[in-house]
């Protein structure tokens, strides 16, 4: 039996309105060589499925952000090529040792990539710097920043940006999402990690 180990974010909840306002699907997020150091950042915001359940079958939105991150923690331990990614238990660890860089992993300046930026654009502040300051503890250039999980056709639905803070730029953002399953069901939130993994731990 897979054991889960709860990460400790911060809850921060969407508004509805933010996400109406979701784009169309995007491409696939671009390939990542092998050896290539990656930040995972937790996910940063949750919302129920219409009918006010909490995806996953948990009882908050702080507790289905959690089994995300768990989950999606289990699924990379399980693609080779990001053995050495840096994910949100390591983010947590780290930073905790580093209280003077005063940047909590869980509570981000997200709300500027609820949607699409524009691609010529330079990533705002504070979350470049934030951003920066964390991957630089990892010597990482490319930051995976898990936006949103939502519900929506009867899928789990992660909506993520693919950042590199040397350039400041979004380098990919949009949706990924699970298989068909019951928003009150665990396997909403496994599918949906393993699908974020798949598509984007180098094979």
């Amino acid at each position: 039996m897979r054991r889960r180990t709860a990460s400790s974010c911060a809850l921060v909840l969407l508004s509805a309105g933010a996400l109406a306002a979701e784009q169309p699907p995007a491409d696939d997020p671009p390939a990542v060589p092998a050896g290539v150091p990656v930040v995972v950042l937790p996910v940063q915001s949750a919302l129920p499925d219409p009918g006010g359940t909490w995806i996953g079958g948990t009882e908050s939105a702080e507790s289905t952000i959690d089994l995300l991150n768990a989950e999606i923690e289990f699924a990379f331990g399980e693609e080779e090529g990001a053995a050495h990614w840096a994910l949100a238990p390591a983010v947590e660890a780290r930073l905790a040792r580093n209280p003077t860089i005063g940047v909590d992993p869980g509570r981000l300046a997200y709300r500027g990539l609820l949607t699409a930026p524009d691609s010529r654009a330079q990533l705002y502040e504070p979350l470049h710097t934030q951003l920066r300051q964390v991957a630089a503890l990892f010597g990482a250039r490319l930051v995976v920043l898990p936006l949103a999980v939502s519900y929506r056709e009867r899928r789990a639905v992660l909506r993520l940006a693919i950042i590199d803070v040397r350039r400041s730029a979004v380098l990919w953002h949009g949706p990924v999402a699970g298989a068909v399953a019951e928003a009150a069901s665990p396997f909403a939130l496994t599918t949906l990690a393993l699908r974020v993994a798949d598509q984007l731990a180098p094979s």
